[in-house]
């Protein structure tokens, strides 16, 4: 946070939003019985449906764009992530893919993110000769 020049009191007000936090799953059932499991820590995330979830997100992915190398541009929008590659050789084309889906791979492992394949899609433009 400090490195956003998030510091003081601002800074432990988002540290005690962050840190300690502990949670547990409640579940009913078609009875009015009600299952509730251990309360668990949480050691990472940030918590969902709060006002400040989107912000510290962005703020947590901001650094992509860093580790990425210049082959690429990014575009990023809320929780979406474009990346745009353009070379005139197919080959070297190919080979910036691979380079920079193994930086973005390494990045996402690096903040205990998931990159979900399936949800990755891969679209070619070509121009007519």
């Amino acid at each position: 946070m400090k490195f956003y020049g998030i510091s003081g009191i601002a800074n432990k007000l988002m540290r005690s939003y962050l840190e300690n936090r502990y949670r547990r799953i409640s579940i009913k059932d078609s009875k009015p019985n009600k299952l509730i499991s251990k309360w668990v820590h949480v050691k990472q995330g940030v918590p969902q449906g709060l006002v400040l979830g989107p912000l510290l997100f962005l703020i947590y992915i901001n650094a992509i764009s860093l580790s990425v190398s210049k082959l690429a541009n990014l575009i990023l929008f809320a929780d979406d992530t474009s990346i745009i590659i353009s070379n005139t050789n197919p080959e070297e084309f190919k080979n910036n893919i691979n380079s920079v889906m193994t930086e973005i791979t390494n990045w996402f492992q690096s903040i205990l993110l998931t990159l979900y394949c399936n949800k990755t899609h891969f679209m070619q433009f070509l121009t007519k000769k």
